[in-house]
């Protein structure tokens, strides 16, 4: 049996030792320490937070953000027991040949792994998410939906394609996997247990243990064989960059690569689709969480390919107040089109953004949907480039810890205006051609999208994979370039920003990293 422990209800006078720390009990690591369930290792968990949240912890995230307007750091990511997974709205993908290939042509670089590399993993993890593999085939959706495949745009147009996700209802991983952990003989969990420091040896080649704190407690040290950074992209980051009393600059960064590449998958509400009956009903969105399916269309690698862009695709959401949008949209003069009318764009965005889309999320929560809809809003969602700009730093303003602040940068690249921009022409040409129905959709200039974009909450690329040290933060084994016992599991080791939500291939990830430290563990 694993205990709970409460470091703010505990004293802890020596160094706590373990086989395997993991710090961060979201997605990775409640993964991570499940996996590793069947081997000899002892693992210790720690977690910032408790099993609820809590405003004190929650504050440690604050932070400062510059660049594209971004959330609030304290709203984006949850800190307590099961991570940002309980705010997870369970969509799952997984990546492609075509993700792992990157765009080296565009800068975007290919992963050091292939997708027969992380495949097994990614069975797993979806094993682990009551899905089946076969449920992301759009044939067997079509199948299972009684939908003719001729009917969709894929078998109609050379430039589209569709996009499967399924959703799980097993998306809260701290609940649903609390009494399995439990039950776990050789892991110890601890609660409020913040790590404020990593503690080099002199070479800077080798963690020797960690600085542990609650608030409002002494520190304590933890000493393991290895450890897991498994907090999300930014918080990984901030971590090593933190820690540089001994490693300048922070560890594993001797090529200043920790905290670049911060990518999104961002995404914008814009523009209107006015479908007929040739449109087939199986893109609505707004029931994506009643029928744990969602179906989406987007550019086929050959337009990506001829047009050097990366993967765009398009989430349709029903338009509940399709009447009221129409009149007031009416009333807006000419100059709501010009790029450089920011007033009139900020207009767009509450009339066909936020509003429609929180009014459709509610009534799709509650189950109330109409047979059938007048209009869609265009929901818009691309691949982010990585882009060296985009990045997390720290500031001299320090938390209720000591740990200095993040500020995070988020910047676009041309790529990125470019990749909107192509997306929604060819989705407006082909769904037209294919006489589907009819468009309300101003251009995605640059001006629109710094105007009307959100992220996901997806943190990808702050602490890179790559097979050379001068490419990125981790090796292929998610082992810290330069260091013998440290890794990182999250999305921040992504090499690129693909074009699926995270959170089932973090966790396959994770897996793997388990496998790779149990061979470790009976080598040594």
């Amino acid at each position: 049996m694993s205990e709970f422990v409460d470091a703010q209800a505990q004293s802890f006078e020596t160094p706590l030792t373990t086989d395997i720390c993991i710090v961060g009990a979201g997605a990775a690591g409640i993964t991570l320490a499940r996996s590793l369930a069947q081997s000899n290792l002892n693992v210790l968990l720690l977690e910032s937070g408790n099993l609820d949240l809590e405003a004190r912890t929650q504050a440690l995230f604050q932070g400062e953000v510059r660049g594209i307007n971004y959330y609030d750091l304290t709203a984006c990511r949850l800190r307590y027991f099961g991570g940002t997974t309980n705010h997870w709205a369970g969509f799952c993908r997984p990546y492609t040949q075509n993700a792992f290939a990157g765009r080296p042509e565009l800068g975007v670089p290919a992963w050091p792994i292939n997708e027969q590399d992380l495949n097994p993993y990614i069975a797993k993890a979806a094993h682990d998410l009551g899905l089946k593999m076969e449920g992301f085939s759009l044939e067997y959706q079509a199948k299972q939906l009684g939908v003719n495949l001729n009917d969709l745009p894929d078998r109609r147009s050379t430039e589209l394609v569709t996009q499967v996700y399924q959703l799980t209802e097993r998306v809260r991983q701290g609940k649903y996997w609390r009494d399995n952990l439990r039950q776990q003989r050789n892991l110890q969990v601890l609660l409020h247990a913040n790590v404020t420091h990593i503690n080099m040896n002199a070479s800077g080649t080798q963690v020797e243990s960690l600085k542990v704190q609650a608030l409002d407690k002494k520190p304590f040290q933890v000493k393991a064989r290895w450890y897991v950074l498994a907090a999300h992209g930014i918080e990984n980051a901030r971590l090593l960059l933190d820690s540089d009393d001994v490693v300048k600059g922070g560890i594993g960064n001797a090529h200043d690569h920790v905290g670049r590449y911060f990518m999104e998958h961002p995404k914008m509400i814009s523009g209107r689709f006015i479908p007929n009956k040739n449109f087939p009903s199986i893109y609505n969105g707004g029931n994506a969480h009643q029928v744990f399916r969602n179906l989406n269309i987007g550019l086929s690698p050959e337009v990506m390919h001829r047009e050097r862009v990366l993967d765009y695709y398009c989430r349709f959401l029903p338009a509940y107040d399709y009447e009221k949008t129409h009149f007031a949209a009416e009333d807006i003069k000419e100059g709501f089109w010009k790029p450089a009318d920011a007033k009139a764009l900020r207009a767009l965005g509450r009339i066909v953004g936020d509003l429609p889309s929180t009014y459709q999320y509610l009534l799709s929560r509650w189950n109330i949907q109409p047979d059938q809809f007048d209009a869609f809003d265009l929901d818009h969602r691309i691949e982010q480039a990585p882009n060296p700009e985009s990045r997390v730093t720290l500031s001299q303003q320090r938390d209720a810890l000591g740990c200095r602040k993040v500020i995070l940068n988020w910047q676009f690249t041309d790529l990125d205006y470019k990749t909107y921009a192509v997306g929604q022409s060819y989705l407006i040409k082909e769904l037209t051609r294919l006489k589907m129905g009819t468009f309300v959709a101003p251009p995605l200039t640059p001006e629109a999208i710094r105007t009307l974009v959100m992220g996901n909450r997806h943190h990808i690329g702050t602490t890179r994979m790559s097979a050379n040290a001068k490419d990125g933060v981790v090796d292929p084994d998610l082992k810290v370039h330069g260091t013998d016992n440290l890794f990182v599991a999250s999305s921040g080791v992504f090499t690129n920003g693909g074009h699926t939500v995270p959170t089932m291939i973090i966790m396959a990830f994770a897996i793997r990293l388990a496998n790779h430290l149990t061979r470790l563990g009976k080598s040594t």
